[in-house]
């Protein structure tokens, strides 16, 4: 899927920004490309806030493992959110060309162990956008 000039420059802004960690490039691009205007830049936005979300709980439920306090209430918002983050994903996909649906069905959002890890690399990614558009609080229709 070929980027325009626009999502290439907010992309290679993106990996400066989170120096240098974006690790899921050429897939974030396509999301990118995919959300860069309404109604699915709304999908976009939502897609990295929870992105965001499931990338920090992750880190919390890791650090204070399965009889940390909190864990279990931990684990069932993770849940939904990985529920939420893989209809996001679906939706923003879903006009992409079938190649590329079929990839990130395969890679992103299969029920296996494999999925779910390649899906939270993919959040990691997307949670720099939302730190982004953060510390930016840019007015996205410069975007467009």
């Amino acid at each position: 899927m070929e980027l325009s000039t626009v999502t290439a420059s907010l992309l290679s802004e993106l990996d400066a920004f989170s120096g240098g960690t974006i690790t899921r490039r050429s897939d974030l691009g396509i999301l990118l490309e995919s959300g860069k205007v309404p109604p699915e830049r709304y999908i976009l936005d939502e897609l990295g806030f929870f992105s965001k979300f499931l990338h920090r709980t992750y880190g919390i439920m890791t650090r204070i493992g399965r009889k940390g306090e909190g864990y279990d209430r931990l684990a069932n918002e993770f849940s939904d959110a990985v529920t939420k983050t893989r209809a996001l994903v679906t939706s923003l996909v879903a006009g992409s060309p079938e190649d590329v649906r079929e990839r990130f069905t395969a890679t992103y959002l299969a029920m296996t162990h494999d999925g779910l890890e390649n899906l939270l690399v993919l959040c990691h990614d997307l949670s720099w956008y939302k730190n982004w558009l953060i510390d930016t609080k840019r007015d996205r229709k410069a975007r467009t």
